[in-house]
């Protein structure tokens, strides 16, 4: 079924698009194009799938844009204690089913482990459970304002296994590689 055709000129100005950027990426003349929006034109079916697939494409492009990390964070934020044991780590781990923790204390943060650190460490030996978890410890997430952009929280993300979210000095959450997949 057809894509009404009134819908061409309208999704365009939205995304502020002119006729001409359209019809040089969807390979049309700028004045079929024209033509096409005004009503003037019966295309092909080939023509309006093209025109409708690349304007769906920018509309998903600036709404990923325009979200910030604050809208996929994840809103409760799950941390351990300097007091605590890795054994406590591993079993608020598996609880949450989360693959990795902030160590926080007075709002400060002051380290991580991972579900990865702590197979390598338990693999070695049993005993290391008992352990405190600042002896264990990674280094501490980065920590970025709420209104960081995806792009740039991606790109910290290539390096670290999670993000802490802040605002105003408080933490409001914590952004994962997990949490990007959602955005799909």
């Amino acid at each position: 079924m057809l894509p009404n055709l009134g819908e061409i000129k309208d999704l365009r100005k939205k995304l502020h698009l002119s006729q001409l950027k359209i019809s040089q990426m969807c390979n049309i003349s700028q004045s079929s194009f024209s033509r096409i929006e005004n009503g003037l034109e019966d295309p092909p079916y080939s023509k309006v799938k093209m025109i409708f697939e690349y304007l769906n494409n920018e509309r998903k492009k600036m709404n990923k844009a325009s979200k910030k990390i604050e809208d996929i964070a994840t809103k409760k934020l799950i941390f351990i204690e300097t007091n605590s044991k890795l054994k406590d780590a591993i079993s608020l781990m598996n609880k949450h089913n989360i693959s990795q923790l902030p160590i926080i204390e007075n709002d400060r943060n002051l380290g991580s482990i991972t579900s990865k650190k702590a197979q390598k460490l338990i693999i070695d030996n049993l005993d290391i459970l008992n352990v405190n978890i600042m002896v264990l410890k990674e280094l501490p997430f980065p920590e970025v304002e709420y209104n960081w952009s995806l792009k740039d929280v991606s790109n910290i993300l290539l390096r670290y296994s999670a993000v802490l979210v802040k605002k105003f000095d408080k933490y409001i959450g914590i952004v994962t590689d997990a949490d990007f997949l959602k955005l799909t």
